[in-house]
């Protein structure tokens, strides 16, 4: 105990004793008394010391109790006890039983958290705190409360009566909530038993029981709003945590055009960072009008029915569990009720994904190899899938052979493979056999048939008017062709049977490269690696496709090089604050990548496993090529040129500006029969942390598989208040896409510290059709901040020449430090039509 005044001590009723009728005697009293003072003050202080160690307390005047062990001080005091800091104008410490006890203008501060009242008693032994009336915050909430006390066992829980809550930071705020009881969880959530909503000082709101949770996607929150499909909206979520490895959000969704919808997420606390595991969705919608489709179109009632759900589980397991290893199960599973109910719902996941995947795959994973058994299967039968019971795949990384300077990499798989078709194919199928078996039979009674030779006859010689000569030729040709449309017909018949009976085969598929990297010149700037590398596709169990083969074999060899330099000059005078230059270094780096395949012609074997129509370059090495069942004989040389500049930032390597320009030269084209490429360039430039620019081009250079595409994409941000991205994607002349020349706009400005403006278009000028626009306005309401959107989409179609609109409104109100976490009203679309993340869904 550090003491600023005077200690009291047996000094002083020694003083009272002391009596001026003996020289002698007095001073042998007074002697008698320091000496027993001094003494008894050291066995005090040793005694305090032991009753107070790792307690600082200091005070303008203090003093302690032997017999009671009660350390007062008053005046400007302050504690300290390990991480405890208790500032007051008097305390009181029992060392018996370690009670602190502060009184006036009481300031503590523990675990970061600041306490402020008149009178609160810290125990140092338990770590308790209570009060009669007290003030603190927990960020973001603040609160006042009269009765109060922290948990003494769990030290996890704060407990409060007659109090107050608010999280606007303002001695007058502009809401709060006021409860006769109120218990808040550190980090978790705050529990409001008898709580009063106040707008300033009116009352709004009485809850008999409210809970506000301190993470931002737990506790209620609600969006209203207006959609030409759902008719007004009232979307409610309710957050709340299961245990501490589960969030729960409970959906209860009206629309007036649709009707109720109820639903529940689970999503894994673990595995938070990844959007694509650990999820359970379960959603169900009562329908009230589901016929009604996408732009008022109306549906078939065999095709959708009033009772609509999704049921999606995507999570990994790992074996054995709980702890991360290198074997793990991954679910992927999605069960729809109907092939509109994503485009209804939920329209943003349909951009994305309208036709999601169902597997379950068990997962190796080691340095050298992934292995991995699938299953795929047909879940929603209104989808084609296609079907893998099961499938076995070893992909094998780049890793060297022993200790020589041979690297290796293959891929390996074997599987059952069925192309499933979706149930609409295959009614459409089923309805162009009956119509053309209708034909075939029209035909044949048609006059060939013996029987029925003179009536035809007869109506020929009517239409024709001549001799019956005459009408015997015409006859005769009549018949001949009618003959060809029935051969025709039995054809088509054929090949519709072929397509309805779907393709399924057993596939063995192996493909391993061996590669040889060689470096030259003074520090390497000359780089070679040759590959060479063989394998085969082996089929059995063929069923469908344009032959009878069921087994064939396809021997693969494949040879190549890649070839590059690399030469680069430094230029540490190059100064320029303005365009964010610190030195500059140029990079330039010629390259060639050559490849060989040689593959036998597929003998009508059916593709499961196919190419897909892209505008972007086909890989060119056989370990990334996909389209196992595509694979065809090709010969190419990608031929190009990498330059980057480089400059400094924050004292590290920053890439301040590059183009990356190649073409492939085709000896043997596996697709368009072509010479020569598009010329492609990647290029972009991130002068400053506000403006960057990117452009993603390809230009035609003759051959008839010729076109034009560059995207192009600039951000201004030139401070913290405005904010405008712009971007070009033309297209024009590509054999499989239509024409498309697109703008689109994003700004956001913060027009003062209160309100805000946000506009996105999107528009095609071959069509001179404004897509997409969407208008929002923000008001910072100190707590709040509320916003109001609204959007048009026009679904315009080239085919029809007709258009069709969208509309959207939606209306939000949220406290700054409890953000809603996703919002269904879309207002920054990408322009390909595809929307950012949507809750509930999105327009």
């Amino acid at each position: 105990m550090h003491i600023n005044q005077q200690l009291h001590t047996p000094l002083a009723p020694c003083m009272r004793r002391f009596t001026l009728s003996s020289t002698m005697k007095s001073a042998l009293t007074l002697l008698s008394c320091a000496l027993f003072a001094i003494s008894h003050t050291q066995a005090q202080s040793d005694l305090l010391g032991s009753l107070t160690k790792n307690i600082n307390i200091e005070g303008l005047e203090t003093q302690f109790d032997p017999v009671t062990g009660v350390a007062t001080a008053k005046g400007d005091v302050h504690i300290k006890y390990e991480g405890v800091e208790i500032s007051s104008s008097q305390a009181d410490y029992n060392s018996v039983t370690g009670d602190i006890i502060a009184k006036g203008n009481v300031t503590v501060l523990k675990d970061g958290q600041i306490y402020r009242g008149e009178s609160i008693i810290y125990n140092i032994k338990n770590q308790s705190l209570s009060a009669n009336n007290i003030r603190s915050s927990l960020p973001p909430i603040f609160y006042d409360t009269v009765g109060f006390k922290t948990d003494t066992e769990k030290k996890d829980r704060i407990d409060g009566e007659g109090s107050i809550f608010t999280t606007h930071d303002s001695e007058v705020p502009n809401y709060r909530i006021k409860a006769k009881s109120i218990t808040i969880y550190p980090d978790d959530r705050v529990v409001m038993r008898g709580a009063k909503v106040y707008a300033g000082k009116t009352p709004v709101l009485y809850l008999p029981y409210f809970v506000q949770p301190l993470n931002d996607e737990l506790g209620y929150y609600f969006q209203p709003g207006y959609a030409s499909e759902w008719g007004a909206f009232l979307l409610n979520q309710y957050g709340i945590m299961h245990g501490d490895h589960t969030l729960a959000k409970y959906h209860l969704d009206l629309r007036s055009a649709r009707g109720v919808a109820i639903g529940a997420d689970f999503e894994s606390v673990k595995w938070k960072s990844n959007p694509n595991i650990g999820h359970l969705k379960l959603y169900y919608a009562y329908d009230t009008d589901p016929t009604m489709g996408v732009n008022d179109s109306t549906r078939p009632d065999t095709q959708v029915d009033e009772n609509r759900y999704i049921i999606a589980f995507q999570h990994r397991i790992f074996i054995p569990g709980p702890q991360e290893s290198s074997w793990y199960l991954d679910f992927d599973i999605t069960k729809l009720s109907d092939v509109y109910m994503l485009e209804d719902y939920f329209p943003n996941e349909f951009r994305i994904n309208p036709e999601p995947d169902n597997h379950i795959k068990l997962v190796k994973r080691d340095d050298r190899f992934v292995a991995t058994l699938l299953a795929r299967v047909q879940v929603n039968d209104f989808f084609h899938a296609d079907q893998r019971l099961p499938e076995l795949a070893f992909d094998f990384t780049r890793s060297k052979i022993g200790n020589s300077n041979f690297y290796y990499q293959g891929t390996t798989s074997a599987g059952f493979l069925q192309d499933k078709l979706s149930s609409l194919e295959q009614s459409i199928l089923d309805g162009k056999i009956k119509t053309q078996t209708a034909n075939l039979k029209a035909y044949q009674a048609d006059g060939i048939i013996d029987g029925q030779l003179q009536p035809v006859k007869n109506s020929i010689f009517a239409l024709a008017g001549t001799s019956v000569s005459s009408v015997d030729s015409i006859y005769s040709q009549t018949a001949q062709t009618e003959l060809l449309s029935s051969d025709a017909v039995a054809n088509d018949i054929a090949n519709l049977k072929a397509e309805l009976s779907q393709d399924e085969f057993f596939r063995a598929y192996s493909y391993n490269e061996v590669l040889y990297p060689m470096s030259f010149g003074n520090g390497n700037w000359l780089n070679f690696v040759p590959r060479i590398g063989g394998g085969l596709a082996y089929y059995t169990n063929v069923s469908g496709g344009q032959s009878d083969v069921s087994t064939q074999t396809k021997p693969i060899f494949s040879t190549g090089f890649d070839l590059s330099a690399k030469f680069s000059k430094t230029w540490n005078e190059v100064q320029n604050r303005a365009l964010g230059i610190d030195g500059l270094r140029h990079t330039i780096q010629p390259y060639v990548n050559y490849s060989f395949l040689d593959i036998d012609e597929n003998d009508g074997i059916p593709t499961i496993d196919h190419l897909a129509p892209t505008t972007r370059p086909r890989p060119i090495d056989v370990p990334l090529y996909t389209a196992i069942d595509d694979l065809q004989s090709w010969n190419v040389a990608r031929i190009g040129v990498r330059n980057l500049i480089q400059t400094k930032r924050d004292g590290t390597s920053f890439n301040y500006a590059g183009i990356n320009t190649y073409a492939d030269i085709f000896i043997e084209d596996p697709e368009f029969d072509r010479s020569i490429s598009n010329l492609y360039n990647d290029l972009f430039w991130n002068p400053l942390p506000w403006l960057s620019l990117s452009i993603g081009s390809q230009l035609p250079m003759g051959g008839d598989y010729s076109f034009t595409e560059v995207n192009t994409s600039v951000t201004w941000m030139p401070n913290t208040r405005f904010s405008w991205t712009v971007g070009q994607m033309l297209l024009s002349d590509n054999p499989i896409f239509r024409d498309s020349n697109l703008f689109y706009s994003r700004i956001y400005t913060k027009i003062n510290d209160n309100w805000g403006f946000s506009m996105n278009h999107i528009y095609e000028v071959d069509d001179s059709t404004l897509q997409y626009q969407s208008y929002s306005v923000t008001r910072d309401l100190a707590s709040w901040t509320m916003a109001v959107g609204a959007l048009i989409r026009n679904n315009y179609s080239s085919a029809s020449d007709v258009s069709s609109y969208e509309y959207g409104m939606v209306v939000s109100l949220t406290l700054k430090d409890f953000p809603q976490v996703s919002i269904p009203l879309v207002i920054d679309p990408s322009p390909n039509g595809r929307g950012g993340n949507g809750g509930n869904g999105g327009f």
